[in-house]
């Protein structure tokens, strides 16, 4: 049986959302985003670094959700959420399913860390700042980037929409997502209408 090992508004949203969307038979292990939790001995076990998102599947334990995500299409052969390899197509997918993570989630997470997350004399309030900074001229690029289109790699849903609506979230969360980006928001609430991302997201 597949595990997925889940906190709220955590990167684990992507891997339950990406179950829905497959339609997999998993278990969903609900977690508090808790030190107590997540640093705890048996969890530690699964991960040793104590984050989110964690998959056990017969022996196998994988932690990183891009890795997670590309596993399970891998898994089930799926092509609909993924271009055929070596096309434009799956070029212009697999740029945007890491910008997700690698140019736009580093930002996030400094506004997460010192602004929400750490105790507020651990905090810098000028890590978070430049995090905002960053953070909106990078959706201000999105913005450009989806004027004409519906998803982010063309006019298909995909994985890579899977990504980066995942940061999108946080996004919204942290009240960066505003009219000054139409197209942002317009590509957002495609995403947030869809079932699997009210499922993955308790809506």
């Amino acid at each position: 049986m597949l595990k997925v090992y889940h906190a709220p508004n955590t990167r684990s949203v992507r891997i339950v959302w990406l179950c829905e969307e497959l339609g997999l038979d998993y278990e969903k292990v609900a977690l508090e985003f808790d030190p107590k939790v997540l640093q705890s001995e048996n969890y530690l076990k699964i991960n040793p670094l104590g984050k989110v998102p964690s998959m056990e599947e017969d022996g196998l334990v994988i932690n990183e959700s891009g890795a997670i995500v590309q596993y399970l299409l891998e898994k089930t052969g799926d092509t609909d959420l993924q271009p055929a390899p070596g096309t434009p197509e799956r070029g212009r997918y697999l740029h945007w399913f890491h910008f997700a993570e690698a140019t736009l989630m580093p930002p996030l997470g400094n506004i997460a860390q010192h602004a929400f997350i750490r105790p507020e004399e651990k905090r810098i309030s000028a890590v978070a700042e430049e995090g905002k900074e960053m953070a909106i001229k990078i959706l201000k690029l999105l913005d450009k980037e989806l004027e004409g289109r519906s998803y982010i790699a063309g006019e298909k849903f995909s994985a890579a929409d899977i990504m980066l609506g995942y940061d999108l979230l946080l996004a919204k969360l942290f009240g960066l997502l505003t009219d000054a980006m139409p197209n942002v928001l317009a590509y957002f609430n495609r995403l947030a209408g869809r079932p699997a991302f009210k499922k993955a997201t308790g809506q």
